[in-house]
């Protein structure tokens, strides 16, 4: 299986995530929303720390999917837009349509951070 998909066992259960149709994931209890791409959300029997811990085992994937905060876990692939001002983030569905979701300013500025591309200087560092 490629490092795109999850795979999380739940009972008798077997769950397969493609992180590449991922928009969010979002926390609700001990359950999780998973919100595909072009698709009405769903959800699975387990918390967001079950998701971040498969995500983190299945290597590769881990540096486009972050956590941000208690509620979310994004797929920046799909980041537009970031307001640190409004505590949104605004995301791009391959639909053409675009999510905007609440996340407090502290998780929104580690992402700007991450995301903000690293200029060089004209020594060549960075």
């Amino acid at each position: 299986m490629d490092n795109s998909r999850i795979c999380i066992a739940a009972h008798d259960e077997l769950y397969v995530l493609d992180l590449n149709k991922v928009v969010y994931f979002q926390a609700d209890d001990h359950y999780t929303h998973v919100y595909y791409y072009a698709d009405k959300p769903f959800m699975v029997p387990f918390g967001l720390s079950r998701i971040q811990a498969a995500i983190l085992d299945a290597g590769e994937p881990a540096n486009y999917v972050v956590r941000l905060g208690r509620k979310h876990i994004v797929n920046t692939r799909r980041i537009f837009r970031i307001s640190t001002i409004k505590e949104t983030l605004y995301l791009n569905d391959d639909a053409g349509s675009r999510i905007s979701i609440h996340v407090p300013k502290a998780a929104l500025r580690p992402l700007i951070t991450l995301m903000r591309p690293r200029t060089s200087t004209t020594d060549g560092t960075t």
